[in-house]
C-alpha cells in the first residue's frame, strides 16, 4: 500500500474528529432559550452546554462526552436522531451527521469505467440558451459547450476541475456573486462527499484544496 494512501483506520478516526467538530460547532450555535431551557446569571460560553445537550437527547452526559471527543462509539439511530432534533439540524444536516457517524453505509460507487467523452460532448453542443458543461463524481469536467468554454472558461487555462478551479483558476472570478457561488459548491461537494465515505479521493481533493485555498478551508470547515 502507498504510504500516502490513507488507511480505513485513518478514514475513521478522521471521520470521528470531523464528527465531533460538527457537533460541537453546532452546539455553539444554539442557546438554552432556543431549545426551551431557563439560565439564571451570566454564562461563561454561548452555546448550549454537553450536558444539556445529554438531557435533552436523552443519553448520559459522560456518553456525549465521549461522542464529542471523538471516541469510537457506536452509535444508533434513533440517538442520531434525538440529538439532530436537539441540535435543530436541517435534513442535510441530519444526513451529514449520520455519514459521519458512519451509522449507515455509504451509497455504492459504480465502477469507474471510462466516459464516452464523445456522447457527452455532443449533448452538451446541443444546449444553445447558455452555457452547458458534464462533469463527473470528482468534478472533473468531461465535456462543455463553447459558451462554457468562453464566459466560464472551463476546460482550459487549468479550469478542468469545477470545484477546484472556482478557487485557484480563471473560471471562480467569472462569477459576480463568487462568494455565494463558492459557498454553495463546497457544500454540495461536502454532501456528495459524505455519500463516498470510503473514496479516499473526496478526502484528498478536500485536504489539497484546503492547504492551498484558506477560503475553501474555512468554508469546509462549517460543514
Amino acid at each position: 500500500m502507498d504510504a500516502l494512501t490513507p488507511t480505513r483506520t485513518d478514514s475513521k478516526k478522521k471521520r470521528r474528529s470531523q464528527l465531533a467538530h460538527f457537533l460541537r460547532s453546532r452546539r455553539a450555535g444554539l442557546s438554552p432559550e432556543e431549545v426551551g431551557l431557563a439560565t439564571a446569571g451570566r454564562r461563561a460560553r454561548v452555546g448550549l452546554r454537553r450536558e444539556e445537550v445529554a438531557v435533552l437527547a436523552g443519553v448520559s452526559a459522560s456518553w456525549y462526552a465521549w461522542l464529542e471527543q471523538g471516541r469510537p462509539i457506536k452509535v444508533s439511530d434513533g440517538i442520531l436522531d434525538a440529538i439532530s432534533r436537539v441540535l435543530r439540524l436541517s435534513e442535510l444536516e441530519r444526513v451529514h451527521l449520520y455519514r459521519l457517524a458512519d451509522a449507515n453505509p455509504p451509497l455504492p460507487l459504480s465502477s469507474p469505467g471510462l466516459p464516452d467523452t464523445e456522447v457527452f460532448q455532443r449533448m452538451v453542443d446541443t444546449q444553445l440558451l447558455g452555457p452547458s458543461c458534464v462533469i463527473d463524481r470528482y468534478w472533473e469536467v468531461l465535456a462543455a459547450n463553447q459558451q462554457a468554454v468562453d464566459v466560464l472558461g472551463l476546460r482550459r487555462d487549468g479550469n478542468h476541475n469545477f470545484l477546484t478551479s472556482l478557487f485557484t483558476g480563471s473560471h471562480g472570478r467569472q462569477y459576480l456573486d463568487r462568494p455565494q457561488v463558492a459557498r454553495q459548491m463546497t457544500a454540495r461537494f461536502r454532501l456528495q462527499a459524505s455519500y463516498g465515505a470510503d473514496d479516499p479521493r473526496y478526502e484528498q481533493m478536500a485536504d489539497q484544496l484546503s492547504q492551498s485555498e484558506p477560503q475553501f478551508a474555512e468554508l469546509w470547515a462549517r460543514h
